[in-house]
């Protein structure tokens, strides 16, 4: 919390060249975490759509390995509640 008024400062000559270049890497920071904050959240969605795609393809087996086992589904369900 700032205590009292803030004085404004006035640079000049190179002090106010340093100054500009303080602004500018500020403004330079700003869009970096923006740019960041935009590739994270498309990092997100890539790794969701590889998580949802990995389970798809674990149900496509199963439900192969269920067709392949030539047993109805009361058979296999008896045989998973033997097991548990």
């Amino acid at each position: 919390m700032a205590r009292g008024v803030r004085k404004q400062i006035t640079y000049t000559g190179k002090a106010a060249k340093i100054y500009e270049k303080v602004l500018r890497l500020e403004a330079d920071l700003k869009a970096a975490k923006e740019e960041l904050k935009t590739a994270y959240k498309e990092q997100l969605k890539e790794e969701k759509a590889a998580r949802q795609k990995a389970e798809k393809e674990n149900k496509e087996k199963l439900l192969k390995l269920i067709e392949e086992s030539g047993k109805t589904p009361e058979e296999i369900m008896e045989l998973l509640r033997n097991n548990s």
